[in-house]
């Protein structure tokens, strides 16, 4: 039941809240309304109490000579005065009823006179303005709520008999004066009226308003309820049940709310519709199903020969690599033999014949040459090869770094003699023994060096150096200068890729095959290292390559 009512129980809960809030509204701005105009009745009231009081003070003063003179004109004071009459006034006044009426000041001559904390701020305020002629409110006195009034007796020319200058002198009626000048402030009267009847009738007028209010509100939210379930719950039941019977595939829906909301009719008019589309759509599901079911099995059918297409393109090319690998592999085997001996013999023709010619000295020195950047070419294509089949493997061994250095110069320094360039290398003393595969760091040095060379025009310099990595502890810098021919920014990216040289032209002037800085990357980031080139064109250029000290698993990456 509450599943079926779940939208009227929830309008019901609201208007709910909204009553009791509004209940609430009503008592609290009822409560404030009545309480606020019975305060000005009281206040009203005790105005004119106040007044009547004032009339009696000012009857006796004004007759005060009249009431001492006897009936020869002489003057007997009868001890009939205004203070006096006005207490006994309030006193026969306040023994018929609940009122309270005080004459209170700051120096009074009675101790009964003395203010209590709320005279006292009533007082403290008539001194402070002037202007203020009364201070009231509601506030509680000998454990009840009062309503009080406080009003200040100012010292008029009839006062001054008793209450004047010179102050401590005795008056007439036994008392010393105060030294009080017309206008002051001699104390004030006092007023307090009992609120109970003013507040249980208050209390009645809430009682009687609020169930005025709650039968209101209570008929108000059952016919709104009524209104709901008429003209939105019930359409939406019936629109329920015809989605049961969508669920079991009836789709036959005829709605006749005559008494629903447009909105609601629209809603109906537009399932009505869905409906009949659904019955359409269910009538050739069948038929659709079969027809994508088949597409799939043919989609997949092309889809498994693409594959099988694909596993045997895959399996072509890398047989291809396996096969080119293998070719450069035995070719630059086949290669460096040769040329190996061609050196060998270079070297030993030379020490054999000390009587060669310059011409002769020259053709060896040009085989030499020529057979070692040869050699170096073949390494390097045999390294790539290797590292194309998966086999590079490094062997980690105790490098200092000034035997490799001398290894790498005394293979150098011819080539840069022959060319008149002026090669240099230094390793820094603070630069300790390292771990590394020594064969893998003299090909990445030499390879470096041998393009610093072979790159730069004859007269030029070039140069090696090492020094501990001024950026990360644990790490050794070899940075490779020249000064030749640069490179320019936009080729930067591209010079450690595999075949690659900046001047692709056929009548380029430095030969080589374009492999050699990309044996200097891989084999600088086998050791788990980087490597990174500075340059500008005809200005020269700098190869930094950064290795770690130890094994890269016993090291942290910089």
């Amino acid at each position: 039941m509450l599943k079926r009512t779940k939208i009227q129980f929830k309008i019901s809960v609201l208007l709910i809240v909204l009553l009791a809030v509004a209940m609430a509204m009503n008592v609290a701005w009822s409560r404030y309304s009545q309480t606020r105009q019975a305060e000005i009745e009281m206040l009203e009231k005790t105005q004119i109490l106040n007044q009547q009081m004032h009339a009696v003070w000012n009857f006796i003063d004004i007759n005060q000579k009249r009431i001492d003179t006897d009936a020869n004109g002489e003057y007997n004071f009868k001890n009939i005065y205004c203070a006096l009459v006005g207490k006994g006034v309030a006193k026969l006044f306040m023994k018929n009823t609940d009122y309270v009426i005080r004459y209170v000041s700051f120096q009074p001559r009675y101790s009964s006179a003395y203010p209590d904390s709320f005279e006292s701020a009533a007082l403290t305020q008539f001194g402070e303005d002037m202007e203020s002629d009364e201070y009231y409110g509601i506030t509680e006195f000998e454990g009840r709520d009062v309503f009080r009034y406080v009003s200040p007796i100012l010292v008029q020319e009839g006062c001054l008999e008793c209450h004047g200058e010179p102050a401590g002198e005795i008056d007439a009626t036994g008392h010393a004066k105060e030294g009080l000048r017309v206008g002051e402030i001699a104390g004030a009267s006092s007023i307090i009226m009992p609120i109970d009847i003013y507040m249980e009738g208050i209390g009645s007028n809430i009682a009687q308003q609020s169930i005025i209010f709650f039968i209101v509100l209570a008929a108000s939210i059952a016919v709104v309820i009524f209104a709901i379930s008429l003209l939105v719950t019930r359409p939406l039941r019936r629109m329920e049940t015809a989605f049961e019977r969508m669920e079991i595939d009836h789709f036959d829906t005829e709605f006749s709310d005559a008494w629903s909301s447009s909105e609601i009719l629209d809603l109906q008019k537009k399932f009505h519709l869905m409906a009949k589309r659904l019955q359409a759509l269910y009538d050739n599901l069948e038929d659709e199903v079969a027809d994508r079911t088949r597409r799939l099995v043919e989609a997949n059918e092309v889809l498994d020969e693409q594959r099988a297409n694909l596993e045997h393109a895959n399996a072509l090319l890398q047989a291809e690599s396996l096969y080119k690998s293998d070719f450069l592999a035995m070719m630059s085997h086949e290669f460096r033999t040769p040329l190996t001996s061609i050196l060998a013999y270079a070297d030993i023709l030379e020490r054999s014949d000390t009587s060669l010619s310059d011409k002769e000295q020259d053709a060896i020195d040009e085989v030499r040459e020529n057979g070692i950047v040869l050699l170096t070419m073949v390494n390097n294509i045999l390294e790539a090869a290797r590292v194309d089949a998966g086999k590079l493997e490094l062997t980690y061994e105790i490098v200092d770094m000034v035997d490799l250095i001398a290894t790498v110069e005394g293979a150098i320094l011819p080539l840069a003699e022959r060319r008149n360039i002026r090669f240099a290398t230094s390793v820094d003393p603070a630069v300790p023994l390292i771990r590394a595969d020594w064969e893998s760091l003299r090909r990445i040095v030499e390879n470096l060096a041998s393009n610093a060379v072979k790159f730069t025009q004859r007269g030029g310099e070039a140069s090696i150096s090492i020094t501990n990595d001024p950026q990360s502890r644990g790490w050794i810098a070899i940075s490779v200068s020249d000064t030749g021919i640069g490179i320019k920014e936009e080729d930067i990216p591209s010079v450690f890729e595999k075949f690659t040289q900046v001047d692709k032209s056929a009548y380029r002037r430095f030969s080589g095959s374009g492999i050699g800085l990309a044996v200097v990357k891989i084999l600088t980031e086998a050791h788990g290292g980087t490597v990174e080139v500075i340059s500008e064109p005809k200005q020269g250029s700098t190869f930094i390559v950064r290795i770690p000290m130890d094994r890269p698993e016993r090291r942290n990456s910089p």
